[in-house]
């Protein structure tokens, strides 16, 4: 399997990088992504691991981020990225 990045999501990492540099440097911002993509990684070769939340879509938890993802075939779709303390859509909390 392989992922692909929604456009979305391609934002919710540029804003995970912007805030990081700004608080907490270079070496922070490098560790945390990538963590990240290894975590897209790991979902290439265990798709399910990730909690069903709703029609298809997963959630997988990365540090303090949520990666919600479609298994779509042989790809992983990985559709937005949001921080745990961010208000979750009502139909994806569980």
């Amino acid at each position: 399997m392989r992922y692909e990045l929604s456009e979305r999501a391609r934002a919710d990492i540029k804003a995970i990088i912007i805030y990081t540099l700004e608080n907490f440097g270079r070496g922070q911002a490098d560790e945390y992504l990538d963590g990240l993509f290894k975590s897209f990684d790991l979902l290439t070769d265990n798709p399910r691991i990730g909690m069903s939340v709703t029609g298809g879509v997963r959630r997988y938890i990365y540090r303090s981020h949520y990666v919600f993802y479609e298994i779509r075939g042989e790809v992983i779709r990985i559709a937005t990225i949001r921080h745990t303390r961010q208000e979750l859509p009502p139909e994806w909390k569980r």
